[in-house]
Parts: C-alpha cells; sequence; structure tokens
C-alpha cells in the first residue's frame, strides 16, 4: 500500500474493510452481499460486540468464508488517551474472543486511527501489526447518509491505483447501499477488488 495514489488509469485495487461489527443484523446481511458477489473483506471486530449473544458466531462465518478477522479493541476507546496497561487489556480481551479466527499475522486497526510509540510498542509486543485505511467516507455521519458516503467514496478511490477503503457494518444504510459503491467502482478502469496482503 506503499503506492497510495500511483496512476489510477493503469487500474483500481480495493481492498474492502469493515469497522466496528459484528452487528446482529447488518452484518450478516452484509456477508450474504459479499458472498454473492464472490468479494473478500477485512472486518475489524470489538470485543464487548464478538461476546455479546450470537456475535462470536457471525465472526466464524465470516472467517469461515474467506473474510479476515482483525482486531478493532474491546470496547473502542482512543487507546492513545490510556495507559498501557489499559491497552493491552483492550487488545487481549478481544484477541482471547478471536483468536482462533485470526490470520497468523495478526492485525489491529486502532479506533480512529489513533496511534502512538506506546501503543505501538504493545502492539508489536501482541503480535500485532497495524492496519489503518487512506479512504474514509465517513458513512456513519448523518451528513452523508443515506448513500452520499458513496460520492465521498468515489471522489476518494477514483484518484488512487490502491485503496484501502474504510466504512461500518454497524450503519444500515451502508450495508443497504452497499451495492451501489461496488457498481461503480466496478465502473472504474480496470477495477480488481483484492484481499489484504
Amino acid at each position: 500500500m506503499a503506492d497510495v495514489y500511483g496512476h489510477p488509469d493503469s487500474g483500481h485495487e480495493v481492498i474492502l474493510s469493515f469497522d466496528d461489527g459484528p452487528h446482529l443484523k447488518y452484518t450478516p446481511e452484509l456477508l450474504d452481499l459479499l458472498k454473492k458477489e464472490s468479494l473478500h473483506a477485512m472486518f475489524f471486530v470489538c470485543g464487548e460486540r464478538v461476546a455479546a449473544a450470537g456475535g462470536r458466531d457471525i465472526v466464524r462465518r465470516a472467517a469461515a468464508e474467506g473474510h479476515i478477522i482483525g482486531n478493532h479493541s474491546y470496547s473502542h476507546p482512543q487507546l492513545t488517551k490510556l495507559t498501557a496497561d489499559q491497552v493491552r487489556s483492550e487488545i487481549q480481551r478481544t484477541h482471547d474472543l478471536i483468536a482462533e479466527f485470526e490470520p497468523a499475522q495478526k492485525l489491529c486497526r486502532p479506533p480512529f486511527g489513533a496511534h502512538n510509540g506506546m501503543v505501538d510498542g504493545i502492539l508489536q509486543e501482541l503480535g500485532y501489526r497495524v492496519v489503518l485505511w487512506n479512504v474514509d467516507p465517513e458513512d456513519w455521519k448523518a451528513v452523508n447518509k443515506p448513500s452520499k458516503w458513496i460520492d465521498v467514496a468515489m471522489d476518494q478511490i477514483s484518484h488512487r491505483s490502491h485503496t484501502l477503503f474504510l466504512c461500518h457494518d454497524i450503519q444500515q444504510t451502508t450495508v443497504e447501499n452497499l451495492p451501489q459503491l461496488l457498481a461503480r467502482i466496478r465502473a472504474l478502469p480496470n477495477p480488481q477488488f483484492v484481499k489484504y496482503a
């Protein structure tokens, strides 16, 4: 992902990622869509939601269907405002819930993308690689609902040859309107949906 802008006329590689789930209703709907479209994504999950009734079953399904499961902390705090012990607890508690579903190289997306030397050191100590993003349509903002976030996303995606796209599977309007986004990406020159590696 080093070549963030690249030469978009030569093609567009897009990695899909979803944060803050799992959601009992919307995440399974999203998984149904991804299966129908033969697409794979990254899911950065929050331990609190995994621990809730039915949460782990959804993560198990996502992993079984070939999606990458990443750690998004337990309770979604800004890690840079916590003590080292608190950061370690946030990551470890979620790891304990998703360990069997994580890839060999464990991945973490700090909430809000907030990380510093202390957070990075703890993540490295726990065997995690930090994964951020380079396209954020802010699909959670009221001003971008129900589908304006797609225009925001496409304005960013169309200028990049490599996209690591962030949105949220806990947002109803994101899941409902994702087919529109996929269609618009496919209308770009040489589009390709790829798995994170």
